[in-house]
């Protein structure tokens, strides 16, 4: 006993789904904090999934939850991803919000996908009160192309969705089921996301939908594995003391001094509704507070002089923002991800989900800043089953490549030119770029276009050096490669990462985990020792956070706190920070094997978007030297950073 709770031993049960001989294997494993502790060691020292083919069965997929999803805890309920990632081609980590919540009913604490089943499957997990039940189903690729063309009126993941809760309404209604599957992307392209609709279970409708789709993690499914889809759920019932609200919230109010509930509201009103600013959610705020400072125009907008930025965030407010406050914000109706947690950061609009980074994706990135226009091209992507960052960045620079005549119109398919020029960008050009995007998004996931295939199969960058071969008489006549006109931070001869947007360093710095906000990404510039010090640090906090499965909007009052939950609840008593950076260390030990180690930016568009954050954020000495040898000023700083990354790993 301790403080009136019983230690809890340190282990985890997974199942181990082998899809090539439709069988299953528990194992138990000892001496990991969380699932992603898992992931790295299993792919680092057990798979060696480096030594393969990205799309090889080797690539596992580690599924699981953190040790506090027990019902009870706000926000312990993000089901993870653990994977090698088609586009950075090193190790990826995703997140589905509230998915373990229905995930802890089975009994078990994840799966590790494995094989590769012989024809598309879906995979039933049933924690029966008797015991833990796999089964696998299973439809020919064209039964289920037929399904993605549409099921009831609904295309590619809602179609899916449709098909899988007809099918299973009974195992989805005994259990309260969930599930999580892929789209026709995840099986053209490496960009495919997880995709998971929560449920009312009264009308068997979907409820509002969520995703992990950084990384490709649906196409590692698809492609390695060859599942469609996951359904889960049981009446298994956990008495451990962790499931029990009285035990967090006398926890956290003697640890912050104050009421459990009330740090939850005051630390995450950002993402519910901040009285101060009249918004929430993701969207709303973060446009009140990085203003001029949001990427738009495939990221051009940075390049340009801040009366330019100021008008296009006048327009941001006018029909972003706006409409957002009146058709969202103001009714007040607001969901989860399907724990009953009082943060409700969904804010939706016909059950899907409005958030910064996908609207900015399809907004302003691509030029079209109109809120219901955007709503268009994401509902598309998301149909599709594409990860809407990446493609938001591939279609602004597609755009940029039209724009500059490395390809015409017709190359891709098309017959009009997009604007994605800040200077030449006129509020009628909205339309244009918002058909235009839609075009693209369907060719890239169902046409037969050589251009485009090149693009969806092998990422952005690799099209890049292909397409430059392809057009090497344009590329001269216009004096611009076609990576100079993109935006992604490389790793090793192939890999690649598009980063989130915000005008930092941070989602550029040479770190193992872009893509997501493993990073300092606030808008400053500083020596490079110390931006890797803030930027490695928040990167092992985020892990920590990530790793005991609780969502990172309420990361405020969990990092304070955590510690003490493992102290408390399992008796763990060993440094927190030097555990995550254990496993931080891992994981670039894995992108060294894999051959993706971090690499020197080699687009110059990311090269001038890093020289304006110096100037425009007050290093002077910086601005000064980047400004007279771009390539040389930015090279110093990126070695430097990296070597401290090196230096602070390992643990000087």
């Amino acid at each position: 006993m301790l403080g009136g709770c019983y230690l809890v031993k340190l282990t985890f049960k997974y199942a181990h789904v082998d899809l090539t001989h439709e069988k299953y294997e528990l194992k138990t494993y000892e001496g990991f904090l969380g699932p992603v502790d898992l992931g790295v060691h299993l792919h680092l020292n057990v798979y060696e999934s480096y030594r393969h083919d990205i799309f090889s069965e080797e690539n596992i997929v580690v599924m699981g939850k953190g040790f506090f999803a027990n019902e009870a805890i706000f926000g312990s309920h993000r089901l993870i991803f653990v994977f090698r990632s088609p586009l950075s081609r090193s190790l990826h980590i995703s997140a589905l919000g509230g998915g373990a919540y229905r995930f802890v009913k089975t009994g078990i604490d994840g799966i590790v996908f494995e094989g590769r089943a012989s024809r598309p499957a879906a995979v039933l997990v049933e924690g029966a009160k008797e015991g833990l039940r796999i089964e696998f189903d299973h439809l020919n690729i064209e039964d289920l192309l037929t399904i993605y063309r549409g099921y009831e009126g609904k295309r590619g993941t809602r179609g899916l969705t449709k098909y899988l809760i007809s099918k299973y309404a009974s195992f989805l209604t005994k259990y309260n089921g969930r599930m999580i599957l892929v789209g026709p992307a995840s099986f053209s392209t490496r960009m495919g996301g997880i995709y998971s609709p929560s449920i009312d279970y009264a009308t068997m409708n979907v409820r509002v939908e969520d995703w992990a789709a950084r990384g490709g993690g649906g196409s590692v499914l698809a492609r390695a594995h060859n599942v469609f889809a996951v359904i889960f759920g049981g009446e298994r019932e956990s008495n451990d003391v962790r499931g029990r609200f009285e035990f967090i919230n006398s926890l956290v109010t003697a640890q912050l001094k104050k009421p459990f509930v009330k740090n939850v509201i005051e630390g995450t009103s950002k993402y519910s509704y901040d009285l101060e600013t009249k918004t929430g959610g993701t969207l709303g705020s973060n446009i009140v507070i990085y203003r001029e400072k949001i990427p738009s125009h495939n990221w051009n907008s940075l390049l340009s002089s801040k009366e330019v930025r100021e008008l296009i965030y006048k327009n941001i407010v006018d029909k972003f923002l706006k409409p957002f406050n009146e058709k969202i914000i103001s009714t007040g109706i607001w969901r989860t991800c399907d724990e009953p947690c009082p943060v409700r950061c969904k804010k939706t609009i016909d059950n899907k989900h409005v958030d910064y980074e996908p609207l900015n994706a399809v907004g302003p990135i691509i030029g079209v800043l109109d809120f219901n226009e955007a709503l268009e091209v994401l509902d598309l992507i998301d149909e599709l089953g594409l990860d809407a960052i990446e493609a938001g960045n591939i279609l602004g620079w597609l755009m940029e490549v039209l724009e500059k005549e490395l390809l015409r119109p017709e190359d891709v398919g098309l017959d009009t030119t997009p604007v994605i020029d800040p200077a030449k960008w006129r509020e009628d050009h909205t339309r244009r770029n918002k058909e235009i995007a839609m075009k693209l998004v369907e060719s890239l996931v169902f046409s037969d276009n050589k251009l485009l295939r090149l693009v969806a199969e092998e990422g952005l960058r690799e099209a890049c050096k292909k397409l430059n071969e392809i057009f090497n008489e344009r590329v001269r006549e216009k004096g611009v490669r076609f990576e100079d006109l993109a935006v992604y931070i490389p790793f090793g001869s192939g890999g690649y990462m598009t980063p989130n947007f915000y005008w930092s360093p941070g989602v550029f710095a040479p770190l193992p985990i872009l893509g997501k906000y493993w990073t300092y990404y606030t808008p400053a510039f500083s020596e490079p020792e110390e931006f890797a010090s803030v930027s490695v640090n928040r990167a092992l906090m985020e892990y920590l956070v990530e790793n005991a499965g609780w969502c990172r909007f309420h990361r405020s009052w969990v990092e304070k706190v955590l510690p003490e939950l493992y102290k408390i609840s399992l008796g763990y008593e060993g440094d927190m920070l030097r555990h995550a950076r254990k496993y931080y260390k891992m994981i670039r030990e894995y992108q060294v094997k894999a051959g993706s180690d971090n690499v020197f930016w080699e687009s110059s568009k990311v090269l001038n978007i890093l020289r304006s954050a110096a100037c425009e954020f007050g290093s002077a000495e910086w601005c000064l030297e980047v400004s007279t040898d771009l390539i040389e000023g930015l090279k110093k700083w990126w070695v430097r950073f990296y070597e401290h990354v090196t230096k602070l790993l390992e643990g000087e």
